[in-house]
């Protein structure tokens, strides 16, 4: 219709309705441009707040597996002081090895502490988050994962203790004193025997015979000792990055 009424207005050189007509075109022009800008950045806006939704439950999702872990980490910990107690003392254990058996075990669990960082990655290939504040938040606490989890490497007093383990008791301890369940583990306090005290006698003898054991579990628990009130203060930087989030969805 426009381009029919300016064909018109140039043959008949009626040029002030040619340019009326022009600034029509243009106009529509831009203004269609415009409408475009505004839906791409209405889309891109759309699909920035379901990232952040998504970004937001995968922090909380890993502040509740940094908390199992951080719980399994202790039990290790304890396990491993005990262990170290019994070492240094000197003392038999007679005919109540079990116990000590298991917490030389529970002394060689370990576990990878790396965080779940998916949607962040992603949305960084896409130029998201535009918050300077949020992407600071989320790079701190990543930061501080990436360092706890260059610390965690197998220890090789994990190596060492199950060698000198039966496959035996390996099989009960399996079944009967360790749990993973939704990814957490955790370590049964109150193990039933699974071998013949006279077995176990001879296992924690075997253990005590091998002099690379005791340093070895001392460098482990010295790791270890730090490592649950460093994963606190990752999950309060988790928390600072959900709160940057909360307050860009409210914005």
């Amino acid at each position: 219709m426009i381009l029919r009424r300016l064909t018109e207005h140039l043959q008949s050189q009626n040029w002030f309705a040619v340019a009326i007509d022009f600034a029509i075109v243009v106009f529509g022009v831009f203004f269609g441009i415009q409408v475009a800008n505004w839906n791409d950045h209405q889309a891109f806006s759309k699909k920035e707040m379901e990232l952040l939704g998504e970004l937001r439950r995968e922090l909380e999702a890993s502040i509740r597996v940094t908390n199992q872990k951080q719980d399994a980490i202790i039990q290790v910990v304890s396990a491993g002081t005990k262990s170290l107690e019994f070492i240094n003392s000197g003392a038999s254990c007679d005919n109540d090895c079990w116990p000590v058996l298991v917490n030389f075990f529970h002394a060689s669990q370990w576990q990878p502490i790396e965080v779940n960082r998916s949607t962040y990655d992603e949305m960084r290939r896409q130029g998201l988050p535009r918050s300077r504040e949020i992407i600071d938040a989320v790079e701190g606490y990543l930061a501080q994962n990436v360092n706890l989890a260059a610390t965690q490497s197998l220890p090789a007093y994990r190596s060492l203790v199950r060698q000198q383990i039966s496959v035996e008791a390996q099989f009960h301890y399996w079944r009967n004193c360790y749990d993973l369940k939704d990814g957490a583990e955790t370590y049964s306090l109150d193990c039933p025997k699974g071998v013949a005290d006279a077995t176990s006698e001879q296992i924690v003898d075997k253990i005590l015979a091998n002099p690379e054991i005791e340093p070895h579990l001392t460098e482990w628990i010295g790791i270890n000792s730090s490592t649950p009130p460093d994963l606190a203060k990752q999950n309060e930087a988790a928390r600072r990055a959900i709160m940057a989030i909360d307050k860009e969805l409210q914005r």
